[in-house]
């Protein structure tokens, strides 16, 4: 499914396409004398510019311009060369406006003298015979080299173009090689001009900078002996810096042993006097102990065997009691000593600190004093330095600007001629062949852009996709522009001159002409092929679009088919149709709806069979009435019933100009529309359109009259199939147009 919707697509691309390019080729083929007048007049001024205009002869002088000079020395120039893509860019830039500076121009003219020259002289003398001074003739001849020299880079290479154009090819040789040199005279000249610069500037700097040196090492010897100061190299050990280290480690050294003085004090202070490490080391309280002991353990075997007031429990219960007096009496002892002890170690522990604290803090003010003193003495050391290494590299460079100011002498530069110019022997403008190329490709695209203008500025009907852009109504035939054929009565008898467009389809019925109101016969009849149209109005948008033409043709090929046909002239106010078929308007159309006269003597006879027609009869002062009178229906009733007539076909004013094509229209079962092609304008179809709706006529299509050869697929159809039965002797002939105006 996907893929049929796909080729369907594609199909109708293509059709779009194929409609477009001939949209493309029916405007075109319509403008081509628009083309052809605009292609000829392009042509023709460009053949005349190209015999007027002097010859131009250019001279082209060819340089290689490198970013560095040659490297004679090993040393860098002045001018040094930055190797950033964005810096060679900037560099060639800028040599190129060099090149087109005046400045170059000014010194090219002085090297040829360009205001005497006998060919500048004769050519300033011509345009000006009047006195001017020196300096406004040197003015003119810089401005006579910067006009016409032209700097062009050769692309990916070093090398430049200096190319200068003049109708005198000597001058024109001197003047590029003028500028050639000129500029590499400059650039010489420029580059050396800066070293001589550079090396005045480098002499100055060398004497002021030994001065600046000479102040400084006397700043320096001042500053050192004023505070003390013999060395501050990185490498030594200051004496104050060292003191102060080693008061640093002192006093961390004593503040460790405060803080120990500080935890055996809270140690001894807060422990029991028994867990003393002292007391439980003591060798007196360990021995104390060992007699309390063994005075217990005689205690209890003695109380076991004797009561609590024998003599003997008593005295051993007063021994222990003494000896657990005197441990205790030991052990607070002791306990004193070791906490006095620890007490006076803190004291000494703190004081030792605070005094540490103070040879600190007086020795950490000495070695800043002594640094801020170094900084200074360092900071003019290190000024010293530096301006003795400016001082060696100014020096040197002083000696090499010297030595490439000597190197003027070698004319040796980073620009050389590679090709001077040469006297030209054709000149480079004008060029018969290219311009006329040109011209025609200009002519061609200008033509073709004229004619889609004057297309798209025209607003006229020229196509039947026009028709269908703006209204719905079918396209029921497209007649093309008449072509004046011979018309051959017999195979044996030479063929008669003089067929009218009116007739044509009576006299010559094998043309394309003839053949498309064949197609438009067959286009009614189908309209509505149960019930034909009996009664059928032609009309038309505008006068002078053919209407009259076409209702006498499609009434003749009615006639073809066997059917009698009436053809009314309904144009009350221009008739014509007695002037078609040679008949006096005496009794028609407006006596008939006056009253005056009886439809039997008004209908004549014309020179088709089958075919009558009813003239419009004198031209009556109210048109409008007669035709909107109930009459006028029972009248063609009565006409086609007495015929009898297959069809009537009336031939009405055009819907621009009266309302009578609307009174008409509403009576007829069919109305046909004519337009002209290249006439009627777009908005007036609209509008007719519109009018016959609100009249409620049955409008059935239109019919697209005089139709240029090649417009429409309609009349390549009719051509086909009227060219394929004519001689070859049958299709020449003139074209005049199928409408009223031919």
């Amino acid at each position: 499914m996907s893929g049929r919707l796909d080729e369907a697509r594609r199909a109708d691309w293509e059709r779009e396409g194929r409609a477009q390019l001939l949209e493309y080729w029916r405007v075109l083929s319509q403008g081509r004398w628009v083309v052809l007048a605009t292609l000829a007049t392009v042509v023709a001024a460009a053949l005349f510019a190209t015999l007027f205009t002097t010859p131009i002869y250019e001279a082209s002088t060819t340089l290689q311009i490198d970013r560095r000079g040659p490297d004679i020395l090993t040393f860098q120039d002045v001018v040094g060369v930055d190797p950033s893509y964005a810096a060679y860019q900037d560099f060639y830039q800028t040599q190129y406006r060099i090149l087109q500076s005046r400045a170059v121009a000014r010194i090219a003219a002085e090297r040829l003298d360009l205001v005497n020259h006998p060919a500048f002289v004769r050519r300033a003398s011509d345009s000006d015979n009047s006195a001017i001074d020196a300096g406004t003739r040197a003015d003119r001849a810089i401005a006579f080299v910067r006009r016409g020299a032209e700097i062009t880079p050769v692309r990916n290479s070093q090398l430049v173009q200096i190319a200068f154009r003049d109708p005198d090819p000597a001058l024109a040789t001197d003047v590029a090689n003028a500028i050639a040199e000129a500029y590499l005279n400059f650039s010489f000249r420029a580059r050396y001009d800066t070293t001589a610069v550079a090396s005045e500037f480098l002499t100055k700097e060398v004497a002021r900078i030994q001065t600046d040196i000479s102040e400084l090492e006397g700043r320096l010897q001042g500053y050192g002996r004023d505070k003390n100061l013999v060395s501050v190299r990185a490498d030594d050990q200051d004496v104050s810096q060292q003191a102060l280290a080693t008061l640093n480690t002192r006093s961390a050294e004593a503040r460790g042993r405060l803080a120990a003085a500080e935890a055996r004090w809270q140690a001894a202070r807060d422990a029991h006097s028994d867990s003393l490490d002292e007391v439980l080391a003591s060798p007196l309280i360990r021995t104390l102990r060992e007699e309390h002991a063994e005075l217990e353990r005689r205690y209890g075997e003695t109380s076991e065997r004797f009561k609590d007031d024998w003599p003997a429990v008593r005295e051993l219960r007063n021994a222990m009691a003494v000896a657990e007096a005197r441990i205790e009496a030991e052990t607070a002892t002791i306990a004193r000593q070791v906490r006095e002890s620890a007490l006076s170690d803190l004291a000494r522990a703190r004081t030792e600190v605070e005094r540490l604290d103070a040879q600190v803090a007086a020795q950490r003010g000495e070695v800043q004093r002594v640094a801020r003193d170094a900084i200074e003495f360092e900071s003019l050391s290190a000024e010293i330095d530096t301006k003795r290494r400016v001082l060696a590299d100014l020096v040197a460079r002083e000696s090499e600007t010297q030595v490439t100011d000597r190197m003027q002498d070698t004319r040796a530069s980073n620009v050389r001629i590679v090709d001077r110019a040469e006297i030209p022997e054709r000149p480079v403008r004008p060029r018969p062949l290219l311009n006329l190329m040109v011209a025609l490709a200009v002519g061609a695209l200008l033509g073709a852009a004229l004619a889609f203008g004057l297309d798209h500025l025209d607003n006229t009907i020229k196509a039947p996709e026009d028709i269908a852009r703006i209204t719905p109504l079918p396209v029921l035939a497209a007649v093309p522009r008449f072509r004046r054929l011979r018309a051959i009565e017999g195979h044996d008898r030479e063929p008669a001159e003089g067929i009218e467009p009116d007739l044509a389809s009576h006299e010559d019925s094998r043309s394309a002409f003839s053949e498309a109101f064949r197609a438009l016969r067959t286009a009614i009849l189908l309209a509505s092929p149960e019930h034909p149209p009996r009664t059928i109005v032609i009309t038309s948008v505008l006068p002078q679009d053919g209407k009259s033409t076409v209702g006498v043709n499609l009434a003749t090929v009615l006639t073809q088919l066997g059917h009698r046909v009436l053809l009314i002239d309904a144009d009350l106010r221009k008739p014509r149709l007695h002037r078609v078929f040679g008949i006096e308007p005496d009794i028609g159309l407006s006596a008939l709806l006056s009253g005056l006269a009886d439809p039997d003597g008004a209908v004549s006879k014309t020179c088709v069979s089958g075919l009558d027609v009813l003239t419009s009869g004198p031209i009556p002062p109210n048109p409008s009435e007669l035709l909107g009178s109930p009459r006028l229906a029972a009248l063609v009733e009565q006409l086609r019933a007495a015929g009898p007539y297959d069809h009537v076909v009336v031939d009405s004013p055009p819907v621009a100009s009266v309302a009578d094509p609307l009174i008409l229209a509403a009576v007829a079962d069919a109305t046909v529309l004519v337009v002209r092609a290249g006439r009627t304008p777009r908005e007036a179809l609209r509008v007719t359109v519109e009018r016959l709706e609100r009249a409620r006529g049955r409008t059935i299509g239109v019919v697209l009259n005089d139709v240029e050869s090649g417009h429409s697929a309609y009349y390549s159809t009719y051509r086909y199939y009227s060219e394929s039965s004519e001689s070859p002797g049958r299709r020449k002939g003139t074209r005049r147009t199928a409408g009223r105006a031919s």
